[in-house]
């Protein structure tokens, strides 16, 4: 379970199901993972396919906590660490445009 790739896969999932992004349109990796206990936490950079300007990028991280086998995105915060709306991170703003709902703590989106 404790892979980057395993990790990825969760995030690639989430993106796919509620995000409405066309993924196929986008360069996205996995910068960096580590693990502490049953938590993943992921650093995540996204930008259009073939758009290698630093300007062009959007870079989000992502916390996820392992549940039944799998992982699952549990909070979602931008590159400054500012929380989402709807995230357990503290913090007012709101998602970027496009990005997928994230779940609250009792797993429903929001």
């Amino acid at each position: 379970m404790k892979s980057k790739q395993k990790v990825q896969d969760a995030i690639i999932s989430r993106l796919q199901s509620r995000s409405g992004l066309d993924l196929n349109s986008l360069d996205i990796t996995t910068t960096s993972v580590s693990f502490d206990k049953n938590m993943a936490y992921a650093t995540v950079a996204f930008h259009p396919k073939g758009d290698t300007r630093v300007n062009s990028s959007m870079v989000m991280k992502y916390t996820l906590e392992q549940r039944d086998g799998k992982w699952v995105v549990v909070n979602v915060s931008d590159s400054q660490g500012h929380g989402m709306a709807g995230n357990h991170a503290s913090g007012s703003g709101g998602l970027p445009p496009g990005h997928p709902p994230v779940a609250s703590g009792n797993g429903q989106a929001q």
